[in-house]
């Protein structure tokens, strides 16, 4: 081999080993989880409201769940001043719970076994007045327990309730003048209808003549009546407040009503409470009815609505607004 050759030979690469660059090692992924601590404080709160609502008052009760998880054993308690009678309670599913009495208040007691996390629930109870120129407070308060297996409690503040006494003044208007009053804007409606439980008929005349002595003694003015509809029509005014109020009184489906309309919707009720409560003894005096039980209220016990007519003893009505079947005597 020529030299040269040899020379060049010495410096091939013989047995090489190549180191390469050591790799980083990967890191290793990790599983994520996201870990939520569910405070519940300040999360759960009620709401509540009165109101006028037809011929007597709404109280609204509303809890609110917006936390993430549920609670549990809510217990809530409703005191209510000792002149309003309850009505009826919703929703349906709620039957009128048992009360308690005290010497100026009654007591109402729900129980409900769980609300859900991001839901409420909501409670309306129909109270009706007794009877006038009475004052007291309606109060709310819910227990339950959070998701930390504690007691919680949600007082709500009183609310002051006062059912004034009216003096009613006559207004002579033209009969021209009921329909334009009842169909302004903002005239509040409503109606009291009652039924006569008692086994013989009721002669309607005697009934049409102390629904006349009623208005009359409330010194409303009569504006007009149709004797054979049995319809009267008085109209008056507030002497304190200064609101005018037309009365409606009539004698359909072997109901009684009495029809009023205002743009004072607090102003109804004290009036619908004065005047039929003043009837019913009206009712007694004339020898019609040995109690004040024997006159039953025409409001269906589920919505409200008044029903269509005054059935027989025993007899079931369907409402026609709600289809609820009930008995009323």
């Amino acid at each position: 081999m020529p030299k040269k050759e040899k020379e060049a030979d010495q410096y091939k690469p013989q047995n090489l080993i190549i180191f390469k660059e050591k790799e980083e090692p990967q890191k290793k992924t990790v599983d994520k989880y996201t870990f939520e601590k569910v405070d519940q404080e300040y999360k759960i709160k009620s709401k509540c409201t009165f109101s006028p609502f037809g011929s007597h008052f709404r109280y609204s009760i509303l809890i609110d769940n917006q936390s993430l998880a549920p609670i549990t054993e809510m217990k809530i308690k409703i005191r209510f001043p000792e002149f309003f009678t309850l009505m009826r309670a919703f929703p349906p599913i709620i039957s009128i719970p048992q009360m308690t009495s005290g010497e100026e208040s009654n007591q109402i007691n729900f129980e409900f076994d769980e609300l859900n996390e991001k839901s409420n629930k909501q409670i309306h109870l129909h109270f009706s007045p007794n009877s006038l120129d009475k004052t007291g407070d309606i109060r709310t308060i819910v227990t339950y327990v959070n998701n930390k297996d504690t007691v919680r409690v949600l007082d709500s503040r009183p609310v002051n309730i006062t059912v004034d006494k009216i003096t009613l003044e006559p207004k002579v208007v033209p009969s021209s003048f009921i329909r334009e009053f009842s169909v302004q804007p903002g005239i509040k409606k409503a109606i009291k209808s009652m039924g006569i439980g008692i086994e013989h008929q009721v002669n309607s005349e005697i009934i049409f003549d102390i629904l006349e002595q009623l208005f009359s003694i409330h010194h409303f003015q009569l504006v007009t009546k149709d004797a054979e509809k049995r319809i009267l029509w008085y109209f008056g005014t507030e002497s304190v407040i200064k609101e005018d109020i037309l009365a409606i009184g009539q004698m359909v489906s072997n109901k009684i009503e009495i029809i009023a309309s205002s743009l004072n919707h607090y102003l109804l009720i004290s009036f619908l409470t004065q005047v039929s409560n003043d009837f019913k003894q009206f009712l007694i005096l004339n020898g019609i009815v040995n109690s004040k039980d024997k006159i039953h209220d025409l409001e269906c016990k589920n919505c409200g609505a008044i029903l269509a007519y005054f059935p027989k003893k025993s007899e079931t009505i369907e409402c026609q607004n709600c289809n609820y079947e009930q008995t009323i005597w």
